[in-house]
């Protein structure tokens, strides 16, 4: 992302839609053969908690992986090679085979460092069928699982009045030919990617330690309605920054302190901000008013 999505939509409430090119659909980085090697344990530890599906999903997941072995091996052939039982992963050594899994979108899961998540037309409502989800920003598989959009977004404050309505709309029309992306943030305590939100995060009260102690956690999320099945097919890919280290991006320390500021209490809590502010807040003032402060004593300078 060119810019954090603070940056582009500052409302919360916001659909915040790109134009997705498919050559950028999935992107895979150095960190590919430690996160799905994570994955793979948490399956092994959480199981349905991490993987889920209504058997109706199947022939979605079989797409989804055909689509990303074509992808994958086309795009990143240093990374990647086909497979007769589905595809090669260089980096970690492994075959994933799904040509005979029951649940073809876990093992293909294994191969992107991306959630992914089908969500398909059942009983007059798109509804998460199934759904890889490894790297959860405070919400549970296992609650959302064959529900409908509606029920799925109903801890989102203000969403029902606000968003509901597009957001069903869009899934209603969104075509094969025009896939879209999007961004979504927040500010954690915890570098976990793994977040379900199990535990209440930590209270942060010293601003003075919250640059070393917290993270600024994005999610690049992509929405494609599927060709064959018509199923639209959701991806989020999270990445987790320590806050110190945007100390030399001042623009973005300045847009999120204005983020902030805009957000209700009720939106606080559901990105799980009310136990660091009003430090978070605090820290951004300072940061910024040392970093104009630097500036202005380097033109001095340069004067």
């Amino acid at each position: 992302m060119s810019q954090y999505a603070f940056q582009q939509h500052s409302a919360l409430l916001s659909m915040g839609l790109n134009k997705l090119d498919l050559t950028d659909w999935i992107q895979p980085d150095e960190a590919l053969a430690h996160q799905s090697a994570l994955k793979q344990a948490l399956w092994r530890k959480e199981g349905k908690r991490v993987f889920n599906e209504l058997p109706p999903s199947r022939p979605a997941q079989a797409e989804v992986a055909e689509l990303l072995s074509g992808h994958l091996a086309e795009h990143f052939p240093h990374w990647y090679e086909p497979h007769p039982a589905g595809l090669h992963c260089k980096p970690l050594a492994q075959t994933f085979a799904w040509s005979e899994s029951e649940a073809p979108l876990l093992p293909a899961s294994w191969c992107v460092q991306e959630d992914l998540c089908i969500l398909q037309e059942m009983e007059g409502a798109y509804r998460l069928t199934a759904a890889s989800l490894c790297a959860p920003s405070y919400w549970r598989l296992l609650e959302k699982i064959g529900k409908p959009l509606d029920a799925i977004h109903q801890p989102v404050p203000g969403f029902a009045e606000t968003l509901g309505a597009k957001v069903n709309r869009f899934f209603q029309f969104i075509k094969v030919d025009r896939p879209v992306w999007r961004a979504n943030w927040s500010v954690v305590s915890d570098d976990s990617l793994y977040q379900p939100g199990n535990e209440e995060s930590k209270q942060i009260k010293d601003a003075d330690t919250i640059g070393n102690q917290c993270f600024l956690r994005t999610e690049r999320q992509t929405l494609r309605r599927l060709p064959q099945t018509k199923a639209v097919l959701f991806t989020i890919k999270v990445a987790i920054k320590p806050l110190t280290e945007l100390r030399s991006q001042p623009e973005v320390l300045t847009s999120l302190e204005q983020a902030l500021t805009q957000l209700s209490d009720d939106e606080r809590r559901y990105k799980s901000l009310h136990n660091i502010e009003p430090a978070l807040s605090q820290w951004l003032k300072q940061t910024n008013a040392a970093s104009t402060a630097d500036q202005q004593d380097a033109k001095g300078v340069e004067q």
